[in-house]
């Protein structure tokens, strides 16, 4: 065993819910959404059929709004939504009114303080808002035990901002590979727009260092600076991904990964690992790699596959099959 291990298992966690591309306009010039994704440096575009809301039942007793989102000429799975636990963490009060608009596209919720208040909106859930929040074993979310069979997407292009962040990359300025994939992607399902089936990941990327030291180890200062370059590992993220999936539509497939000059080699970590820390799937024609997390706030989980590096060699670990998925 070397007498000190540098190691750090990165996860790519979303910084909002997947956006389709038909939304963008909606949201360059918003400050809110400006502001969260600016937090991202590293996107994923993937296509899917658009998924939709059906069949609700709402029980007044327990205040649980049921339903069903369905894939478009795919499956479809049951769920529910817990008015109640939305309400205390909202913050509303006994007494207040409310209402539940539901919608196939999406599920309004309101309040009225009063009654010469006008009704006001304090969440809008689309489908794959509450898709992202059941992989994250949100507790509002209820049921949707086939959940990832609904948040597995085609990946079509991996991407970074190298300088600035990824709204400015994606969202603000045209984009060269998200134009050429609206042009030459089918339609997923008949009569649908491609704009709507083609969506925006915003990650960022989280890295985890971990140091182990024997007894014989001189501890050095540089042992506790923790400190890292975000650009670096941003650009070696994306190397791995690409390199293993190849998605259709990135030119450059890092075929010497995880040699290169900007990334993380030579840089003396003694190991490194990706993995995706959202409850839903991208795939390639040359594989699939699945998310998922522990709980809402524990990001790396034993449900998700990851990327391994160790010097020169680069291992992709499948969950339930090369290792114990969480039980």
């Amino acid at each position: 065993m070397p007498s000190k291990t540098n190691a750090y298992a990165a996860t790519l966690d979303l910084v909002c819910t997947p956006v389709a591309n038909s939304l963008v306009s909606h949201i360059t010039g918003n400050k809110q959404a400006e502001a969260i994704l600016r937090a991202s440096d590293f996107y994923m575009i993937a296509g899917r059929a658009q998924a939709s809301f059906k069949d609700f039942d709402f029980n007044n007793e327990s205040g649980i709004l049921s339903f069903t989102i369905e894939v478009a000429g795919g499956k479809s799975d049951s769920g529910a939504i817990d008015i109640p636990e939305l309400f205390r963490i909202k913050g509303v009060q006994v007494g207040w009114r409310y209402s539940i608009r539901p919608e196939s596209s999406q599920i309004g919720i309101f309040v009225q303080e009063s009654d010469d208040e006008k009704a006001r909106i304090i969440h809008a859930f689309i489908p794959d808002d509450v898709l992202m929040r059941r992989g994250r074993k949100d507790e509002l979310i209820l049921g949707f035990d086939n959940f990832l069979d609904l948040a597995t997407y085609d990946l079509l292009y991996v991407g970074i901002a190298k300088v600035g962040d990824t709204y400015d990359r994606l969202f603000a300025r045209g984009h060269k590979a998200r134009t050429q994939i609206l042009s030459d992607e089918p339609q997923r399902f008949p009569g649908a727009r491609v704009s709507d089936e083609i969506y925006l990941f915003a990650f960022k990327v989280e890295p985890l260092l971990m140091r182990v030291f024997t007894e014989e180890t001189e501890i050095e200062e540089d042992d506790v600076d923790f400190s890292y370059d975000p650009k670096r590992l941003v650009a070696d993220a994306e190397k791995a991904v690409v390199s293993l999936l190849k998605p259709r539509y990135n030119r450059e497939l890092y075929p010497n990964y995880p040699k290169g000059k900007d990334g993380l080699y030579n840089t003396g970590l003694t190991s490194y690992s990706y993995s995706i820390s959202e409850g839903m799937a991208f795939r390639t024609a040359y594989g699939t790699i699945k998310g998922g997390r522990r709980k809402r706030e524990l990001t790396i989980s034993n449900e998700a596959d990851y990327i391994s590096v160790q010097g020169d060699k680069v291992t992709f670990r499948i969950s339930g099959t090369d290792f114990l998925a969480e039980p």
